[in-house]
């Protein structure tokens, strides 16, 4: 099924501070829910990212006729002592009915040119199951690290 793009659109939590509940759900589900990070303290964050006074952090969702479907974030600080690989692109979710459809991609884009438009001159993310999708976008992995038996790959995009 192909969606059509008139149906899509990007609205920030800042502008639809609502939404922060359900990129809080889906930052849990997929990222933090075996971490030890209380469902709490992530919500803390993720409404902080509500807050209009900082170009950092913003989220992104992607709605499909109206309804959330993706998000993706720009923030610093997503890997705990590497502040020297600041900003970042994290928290790329897409829901399972909305996968392979493109919508992963059009995520990224929109993060990496609301960065460039802010006079930010590369990104960095880490990812150990999507590196094949950063890649494909042009990003380079810089180095890894294991960590809960899986292989982190720290990528980088020069904007």
């Amino acid at each position: 099924m192909t969606v059509s793009s008139s149906r899509l659109s990007f609205v920030t939590t800042r502008e639809r501070p609502d939404l922060a509940v359900v990129t809080g759900r889906w930052r849990w589900n997929a990222f933090f829910s075996e971490s030890g990070l209380s469902f709490e303290d992530l919500m803390e964050r993720e409404r902080a990212a509500t807050a209009d006074h900082a170009l950092l952090p913003q989220v992104y969702v992607l709605l499909d006729a109206g309804e959330p479907i993706g998000m993706v974030a720009l923030c610093d600080d997503d890997l705990d002592d590497r502040p020297d690989l600041n900003p970042w692109l994290a928290g790329l979710y897409v829901t399972p009915e909305h996968r392979a459809k493109g919508h992963a991609r059009r995520l990224v884009a929109k993060i990496e040119s609301v960065a460039a438009a802010s006079g930010i001159e590369r990104l960095s993310l880490y990812s150990a199951s999507a590196v094949g999708l950063y890649r494909s976008l042009g990003w380079t992995t810089v180095e890894t690290f294991a960590r809960d038996d899986a292989l982190f790959h720290v990528m980088r995009k020069c904007l």
